[in-house]
């Protein structure tokens, strides 16, 4: 793995850990702000076609899709 990919993955670990650390907190703006870094990430990755499919969990994904939902509105 490249040094890019393992600095992504690393990445969307963090700010994957911080968002559902801010969900349990009760602080959904803190969750939504790493959300947009997850979401930052997970398109760096897109563009270097490094895999991430198995890295998010479901409930962090639906979160994201929903943020992206909202935002098209």
């Amino acid at each position: 793995m490249s040094e890019l990919a393992a600095e992504v993955r690393r990445g969307i670990g963090e700010a994957q850990d911080a968002t559902l650390a801010a969900t349990e907190a009760g602080h959904p703006y803190e969750a939504y702000l790493h959300r947009v870094r997850l979401a930052e990430l997970l398109a760096q990755a897109a563009r270097h076609d490094i895999d991430t499919a198995a890295l998010v969990q479901p409930a962090v994904g639906a979160a994201l899709a929903e943020d992206r939902a909202a935002l098209e509105r």
